[in-house]
């Protein structure tokens, strides 16, 4: 399993925004060139960002965007599940496999990979945004 460049970019965009607010929004344009990340890749992650509740934006000329929540409230796993979808160690582990019938014979190894999801996504559950500041 490989978080992308979605996830490592997005937790860097996100953590830009603990300097931002309501009043003094930081502007995708900001973001891109203090963090090195292109504008247009930026704004397809805050559209997922933004339709997941984590964060806001503001009109205007000086518009751009800000946390939703507070820091403390926004927990590595909901990043990267607003922007790779449903976490899974295996396909099999996936939504898009609950058809799939895993018998003791087919998966001898399912009870390691649930426990290593579990465990993936307790760990991203307890870190958030003010954690990383």
């Amino acid at each position: 399993m490989m978080f992308t460049t979605k996830t490592e970019y997005g937790m860097r965009a996100m953590l830009a925004l603990l300097k931002a607010d309501e009043k003094n929004p930081l502007s995708l344009a900001q973001i891109a060139k203090e963090e090195h990340i292109s504008q247009p890749y930026l704004e397809r992650l805050f559209k997922q960002l933004k339709t997941d509740g984590l964060v806001k934006s503001a009109k205007g000329s000086s518009g751009g965007y800000y946390l939703a929540r507070k820091p403390q409230d926004i927990n590595m796993f909901e990043i990267v599940e607003a922007l790779e979808g449903p976490l899974s160690v295996f396909y099999c582990m996936s939504e898009g496999a609950r058809k799939m019938v895993c018998t003791p014979t087919r998966c001898l190894t399912k009870n390691v990979w649930h426990e290593l999801q579990a465990n993936i996504i307790k760990t991203l559950r307890k870190f958030t945004l003010a954690d990383l500041a």
